[in-house]
């Protein structure tokens, strides 16, 4: 679910620290220009009060004076672990100053906002602090003239994304501090080591280990020059041991870190809080060296120490928490170890869980993944002993999982059901600003502004943010707060089993073993109605079935673009793939699959690419003998949902006219039969749909078959010129059961902003003239309103693709018509055919209203149905054919 490229190496920074050497924790921002940067501690406060109070008699009023003084003084009190709501109250009078002294466009209120960011941050509120961080700096840059300043606010943006867990945000801005400060003039020494330091770590996060140690070099190139020891000295100390932690040197890092304890110490006395950060980078640098004993002393005091600086709630606390329980779980100590760890781990979650309410999607799915290493390390306990740690471990993970997708549904449904102005006003900026983005990134690379792409994604994310503070004013709690497993349990129908797939960096407990980088791994836990044992189970590498996943996806390819030539090869290759992967994935879970007539498996990573009917069973397939297998987005989709609308009627629109479809010389047209697929940006500009005239009558089919078994309820057909994007968006609020048969796209990576919900999307009529106005992106699908639809039906290619996110499932349509409220989805997992679409789409519905199935039994009778047609016609029973379709979500 949450996986980690390596263990951390740099685990906490020293409080005293102007740029922190620790990966755990953001670097603070320097010191502002007006001031010399000085040691922290009681005296530089008393000495920061005394010059407000002298700026105040000498400059009384609202006075630049007096907000440089304000802004000095919440700075001192920040290095000095002295954060008080008094601090908050003077950020805010600092803020209040300097707009009154100088207005918002100026330095010395970019300067406040970036102090007033600077508290929220050590608060543990970052969603909070990025916003003022980035005002802050779009203001110096403006601006263009206080140079100094830009740094500063950089470095503040550049932490609060460390901690956000944004990777691009904190190397863009690291980068631009450490530029700016070249650029200027008699900068010292020790404040250019400080930022290089800071990119290191920023670097670290994003997995450059060359541009990291490249930074890191430097810095310690710096500070081996130093003429003259400062009270700053234990700070290098420290960030050489960081250094050398880097590069694998555990001894020299260790004497670096214990120079650095011991001067803190003659600094500030053996209880200083200014001791937490070092401690705990001890404590690791111990374990690395293969002493679990001492390590967990070290940690002890870390425990102690940070517990009494940011108290025992606070997001840093609880990493301390988690190393903790590592060390305790190496000396043997198990289930203390998953007691702390799980600890650790719900503050983790439900600190995520609050900052995202007020973040765009994006930021939200950042932030996501920053409680990696607790959640890692408690499945990996429960890897090791499951009879101890599988019940609390998988609630952990019934409770952690999808919790952006959970947190959008909810921002959606309350926006949708308060009808504000205000709200309707934002939803209409964002609209603009989306098409403005798009506009940008299908623009060629060559012509395009990597500043204007910023720019604008910047403006769309703002009014995102300002949607989900209307949305957190009145919000219900989460339903994942409810998802008990006895809950789980009292919603499954008799006969049942569930199956919760889970990857992550798998712990060796084995110290000599701790500093090499974890192994990411699957596992699977199982729950039974009717059983208090949970079952858990070691699936191996994820590699190894990563390859298989992607050896069965290149037979789907090799056939979907075949013309029928080859498909006894491509079965044959799809088959032996098939067979690995259901040995390493399904058979070592058969034992609890007696009885089951229906399986619901929460998929994770790449699994989420795998139609599990198409496993191969015997000499046939697992969807002619196994249990039906039904797909759950997370486990809580078992749950009822409060609240629920009834709607009523069927929205059928397809094959739409496109206008003028061709192929340019380029070749940038999809195939006649296929609904689309993965293209590149740029080509996506300039590509022409063609008509789908399968799709024509699979929708006035489906209308037949509806008018026959749900005479009662409207129906409304769209096709041709009416099924335009604008009809659909009217319509499909509306309606129960929408059915939607046209082109979808998928763009790579190579589109310019990088969020992935709006690189794919659905095609309506008139994309070839008007394409911004004729297609609908993931981003704006999730923002309709589709309480009370029961199913929404993508029948176009690969509308259950997207890029695959741990612990969130796919960043796809299907995830989208979710987030916007449909109950079921049922979606495309690769290329379809036009004609095969047909066939299948028949089947499906004759099954759902006609023999009044469930979801999970339609999709999967549709598809032996299928199979078994084509088998007795003599035709290929490739998968490829009859096990594309899949249903996620509500079952019923």
């Amino acid at each position: 679910m949450s996986l980690i490229a390596g263990r951390c190496c740099l685990a906490l920074a020293m409080s005293l620290s102007l740029n922190c050497a620790g990966q755990q924790q953001a670097g603070p921002v320097s010191a502002p220009a007006s001031k010399d940067a000085k040691a922290p501690g009681v005296h530089s406060i008393e000495e920061g009060r005394a010059d407000l109070r002298k700026a105040e008699v000498e400059h009384p009023g609202n006075t630049k004076a007096v907000a440089d003084a304000l802004i000095n003084l919440v700075y001192n009190e920040t290095m000095s672990d002295a954060v008080t709501d008094e601090t908050m109250a003077l950020a805010d009078r600092a803020i209040q100053v300097a707009e009154a002294a100088q207005g918002k466009e100026s330095s010395i209120y970019a300067l406040a906002l970036a102090a007033k960011a600077r508290v929220l941050l050590i608060r543990d509120r970052p969603e909070l602090a990025r916003p003022m961080a980035e005002e802050a700096l779009s203001i110096e840059q403006r601006l263009g003239t206080e140079m100094q300043a830009l740094a500063d606010v950089a470095s503040m943006l550049s932490n609060v994304c460390q901690r956000d867990g944004d990777k691009v945000c904190a190397v863009r801005n690291s980068e631009l501090q450490v530029n700016t400060l070249r650029a200027m003039q008699n900068v010292a020494p020790s404040t250019l080591a400080g930022a290089l330091v800071g990119l290191m770590y920023s670097r670290r996060l994003s997995l450059d280990m060359a541009g990291a140690k490249i930074a890191a070099d430097e810095a310690m190139t710096i500070a081996e020059h130093a003429e003259t020891i400062t009270p700053e000295w234990a700070i290098m100390e420290n960030n050489a041991g960081g250094f050398y932690m880097i590069h694998g040197d555990f001894q020299r890092s260790f004497e670096h870190l214990k120079k650095s304890l011991d001067l803190n110490i003659q600094l500030n006395g053996p209880d200083s809080l200014a001791l937490s950060g070092v401690t705990a980078n001890l404590a690791y640098v111990e374990m690395c060296l293969g002493h679990p004993t001492e390590a967990l002393q070290y940690y002890s005091r870390a425990r102690d120490l940070f517990s009494r600086r940011f108290g025992p709630g606070h997001s840093q606390t609880a990493r301390v928490d988690s190393g903790y329980a590592y060390a305790l779980a190496v000396l043997g100590h198990y289930k203390e170890a998953i007691d702390v760890d799980l600890a650790a781990h719900r503050l983790q979650r439900d600190r995520i869980r609050m900052a995202i309410r007020l973040m765009p999607e994006q930021q939200a799915l950042a932030m996501a993944n920053t409680g990696a290493e607790s959640f890692n390390i408690a499945v990996s306990l429960a890897a090791h002993h499951p009879e101890i740690g599988a019940e609390p471990v998988y609630q952990e993970v019934v409770r952690s999982r999808a919790l952006v997708s959970e947190e959008m549904a909810q921002r959606q449904a309350v926006l949708n059901r308060k009808l504000d102005p205000a709200v309707q006003a934002l939803e209409l900026e964002l609209e603009k600003n989306e098409k403005a983005v798009m506009d940008l990134q299908s623009t060629p690379a060559a012509a395009r502004s990597t500043m204007a792409l910023s720019e604008a994604t910047a403006k769309m994310e703002g009014t995102q943010r300002d949607l989900a503070e209307r949305s957190a004013a009145f919000r219900a709690d989460e339903r994942a707060q409810k998802s008990d497993l006895a809950d789980l349990r009292k919603n499954m129908p008799p006969g049942s089993v569930l199956v919760s797939y889970v990857g992550f960096a798998k712990h060796s407990e084995d110290v000599n073993n701790f500093n090499k980088t974890p192994v990411p791994t699957y596992g699977a836990f199982v729950l039974r109605p009717d059983s208090e044992r949970i079952g858990f189970y070691d699936l191996g590498e994820i590699k190894t079935t990563v390859d298989l996943v992607k050896k069965m996806r290149a037979s789907i390819d090799a056939e979907s673009h075949g013309g029928g030539m080859g498909s006894v090869r491509n079965e044959r290759e799809y088959r032996e793939a098939g067979l690995e992967l259901r040995k390493r994935i399904w058979d070592p879970l058969k034992s609890e699959f007696q009885n089951a007539k229906l399986v619901f498996v929460t998929p994770d990573g790449v699994l989420n690419l795998v139609p599990f009917s198409s496993l191969p069973s015997g000499k046939d397939y697992l969807v002619e003998h196994g249990p039906v297998v039904h797909i759950l987005s997370s486990e809580r989709d078992l749950l009822p949902t409060e609240h629920e609308e009834r709607k009523g009627g069927l929205l059928a629109i397809g094959s739409p006219s496109f206008e003028l479809a061709r192929a340019d010389e380029t070749g940038n047209a999809i195939p006649d039969s296929l609904r689309g697929g993965p293209i590149n940006c740029e080509a996506f500009s300039s590509m022409e749909f063609h008509s789908l005239p399968g799709a024509l009558n699979e929708v006035k089919d489906i209308s037949s078959t509806w008018k026959r078994w749900n005479a009662k309820e409207p129906e409304q057909l769209l096709t041709g010129d009416d099924a335009t994007r604008s009809r659909f968006v009217d319509a499909a609020p509306q309606s129960r059961i929408l059915h939607i048969a046209t082109h979808a796209f998928i763009l790579d990576k190579s589109c310019g902003n990088g969020n992935p919900l709006m690189h794919s999307g659905l095609v309506f009529a008139g994309a070839n003239k008007d394409r911004n106005s004729s297609i609908l992106t993931a981003q704006q699908i999730a923002s309709l309103d589709l309480s009370g639809v029961d199913w929404a039906v993508l029948s176009a290619c690969e509308t259950g693709a997207g890029e695959l996110k741990d612990g969130e499932g796919v960043l796809g349509l299907e995830r989208s018509f979710r987030v916007a409220g449909a109950k079921s989805v049922v979606m495309a997992l690769w290329p379809v055919d036009d004609l095969v679409t047909n066939e299948f789409m028949r089947g499906l519905y004759t099954q759902r209203f006609g023999n009044h199935a469930t979801t999970a039994d339609a999709v999967w009778n549709a598809s032996r149905k299928m199979l078994l047609a084509r088998r007795a016609a003599g035709k290929s029973i490739h998968p490829w054919y009859w096990a594309g379709f899949v249903g996620a979500g509500g079952w019923q």
